[in-house]
């Protein structure tokens, strides 16, 4: 077959019309293949590094290289905060990108609290989350609030941060109407501040502090936007009355209820005991007034009217208004406070793209002042105090008693101290009040207004320990109380201790070698006397004159006990530390004190 070609043919150019149809092909077709090219390359990455294609999907705000964990497992108190700030400061040197408070605590110090969120919004980084692992009630809440984002644990609840006022043995006290809106206040403007920062609904944050607030949960009609609205707003949208039954609006998971029960922490979370309780409480108008004053953000809450009238629908009612509100993880996310649940971990990591988490826990040290400042352990060591000192200032030189109730004091002032509990006047009071009862004892007995005063030096003072912060303030009413309580049984324990010392001396086999045995000079040939621990405070023998000489029986610093032909004698040295067995010579004898020298030999 032959194919013939004329070579007078030319070839006609395509026309545009032609043209541009053939190259938006080409392209597109050429597109394509670059799609499915990267398609298939982005496939094999996740593949082989799922964590790259993980990062990907986190957000910027989110996504951080170091995080660490700073743990709350206990009630939150002035050493809960001390220790935060430690740990705070260290995650920071440390080049952490983000911060994770890893919360369990049933709840705690109202305005430690307000110190702690302060700290979460000036010191942490800003990318700060709070890991609600497993309950987060009363101070836990308003603290994970503060956070930049909430997750949740399986199975968790946060809720219930209502102010209350307890005593341990005693339980829940009343507060008035006036005092309880007082307290609220200022944990109220920190939660709205908190939900204005971190974009929560403002008036279902306020539904975890105050009883009275009930909610319903509406939904936008076209656009899915969901809001929290009052019992008014609910009849200017709606234009019915609410229903006044909750709904439920999420199924609850396998193991797991949506049913609210309000939970009390057994723990105060407000040690609050303000003066004037029979004023008239603020009304709500004057209560936002406040709130609205110390917010630095306007509210971005919708503000509705009647033209908003057939644009939404009932979701479901959140909370009514005789109760607190407490939600568990499938509610805390269905109303927009926690972003997911994350149950161990490695999760943890995943949602931060991370590359390591550093766990920062409480320290020993913390934990040991935590133990060391408990009301019961702080009785003990006053009674410890308080009945070594004694025995040592009726026996002297018999250090190990010294040496005990010096411990102990310094454990009483150097625990608080860490705390922050303890304030310089109260160590002052503290040793003024000993000084003044040594004095009593040794100087100056028999007048009475010196041993009265330094009593009341040391009680005071040794309440002030229990109490944190500045004393005179007013919120510190219950912790005066137990501090007082707590100091007025260990003295009385104290003197029942002392007492049965005094009776069993004898028979004790460690203080029985602190009775001292002599012969009096009777009429009984060979019959002894025995002088008792706390009979030798008391002095006896004034039948001794200026120059009679004798010997130290004991260490006289500067009180101790001298022998006199045989005869045990208290006595008090005029001069320096005298040791035992140096020769001494009488020099003043009175009715109360007999002052003696040593003999230079």
């Amino acid at each position: 077959m032959f194919f013939h070609t004329d070579s007078t043919l030319q070839r006609k150019p395509l026309s545009a019309a032609t043209r541009i149809p053939l190259i938006l092909a080409v392209l597109v077709l050429l597109l394509g293949q670059f799609l499915d090219a990267a398609i298939a390359f982005q496939d094999k990455d996740s593949a082989g590094s799922p964590t790259a294609a993980t990062a990907r999907a986190i957000p910027a705000s989110r996504q951080a290289n170091t995080v660490a964990v700073l743990t709350i497992r206990e009630d939150i108190d002035r050493i809960t905060l001390r220790s935060l700030e430690r740990r705070v400061r260290q995650a920071n040197r440390d080049g952490a990108n983000a911060i994770v408070l890893e919360i369990d605590t049933n709840g705690g110090d109202a305005f430690v609290t307000l110190d702690i969120c302060n700290l979460i919004k000036t010191e942490a980084p800003v990318n700060s989350v709070a890991w609600i692992n497993t309950k987060a009630y009363s101070a836990g809440t308003i603290i994970a609030l503060a956070c930049r984002e909430i997750v949740v644990a399986p199975k968790s609840k946060f809720g219930d941060a209502a102010p209350i006022k307890a005593l341990p043995g005693v339980g829940l006290m009343p507060l008035p109407p006036a005092e309880r809106a007082k307290i609220e206040s200022p944990i109220l403007s920190e939660v709205v501040d908190s939900a204005r920062q971190n974009h929560y609904d403002e008036n279902l944050v306020q539904a975890f502090i105050s009883v009275g607030v009930e909610l319903w949960m509406i939904e936008n009609l076209s656009t899915g936007e969901q809001s929290f609205v009052s019992k008014d707003e609910y009849k200017l949208v709606i234009g019915e009355d609410p229903p006044n039954q909750k709904i439920s609006i999420t199924p609850p998971k396998t193991g797991d209820s949506v049913t609210i029960r309000p939970v009390l922490p057994w723990f105060d979370i407000s040690h609050d005991g303000v003066v004037g309780s029979e004023e008239q409480a603020p009304s709500p108008e004057q209560i936002k007034q406040e709130i609205e004053l110390a917010q630095d953000l306007p509210s971005s809450r919708i503000a509705f009217t009647e033209a908003d009238r057939g644009k939404w629908k009932l979701v479901g009612q959140v909370i009514a208004n005789d109760r607190l509100l407490i939600v568990n993880q499938n509610e805390a996310i269905h109303y927009g406070l926690a972003q997911t649940v994350i149950a161990n971990e490695e999760e943890l990591k995943a949602y931060f793209g991370a590359t390591k988490i550093i766990r920062y826990d409480r320290s020993w040290s913390e934990s040991l002042v935590r133990f060391l400042t408990n009301p019961i352990v702080m009785g003990v060591l006053i009674v410890i105090m308080i009945v070594c000192g004694l025995i040592e200032l009726a026996a002297p030189g018999l250090s190990v008693f010294g040496a005990t109730a010096a411990i102990a004091f310094l454990i009483l002032v150097g625990a608080p101290s860490l705390a922050d509990m303890a304030q310089w006047w109260e160590i002052l009071l503290m040793l003024i009040g000993f000084v003044l009862v040594v004095a009593e004892i040794f100087v100056i007995p028999g007048l009475g207004i010196a041993g009265i005063a330094g009593v009341i030096c040391l009680l005071i003072g040794l309440v002030g320990m229990f109490v944190t912060g500045n004393v005179t303030a007013p919120t510190q009413q219950s912790e005066l109380i137990v501090g007082a309580v707590a100091t007025l049984t260990s003295f009385l324990a104290a003197g029942v201790i002392l007492w049965l010392v005094a009776k069993q001396v004898e028979s004790i086999p460690v203080l029985n070698r602190l009775v001292l045995k002599s012969e009096v000079g009777d009429s009984q040939a060979g019959a002894t006397a025995q002088v008792g621990l706390l009979e030798a405070m008391g002095p006896r023998h004034r039948a001794l004159e200026p120059n009679d000489t004798g010997v130290a029986a004991t260490d006289l610093r500067p009180a101790g006990r001298a022998m006199f032909d045989g005869r045990p004698v208290d006595v008090k040295s005029v001069g320096s530390y005298i040791e035992r067995g140096k020769p001494v010579r009488v020099v003043t004898v009175d009715r109360f004190v007999i002052e003696v020298e040593e003999i230079e030999t």
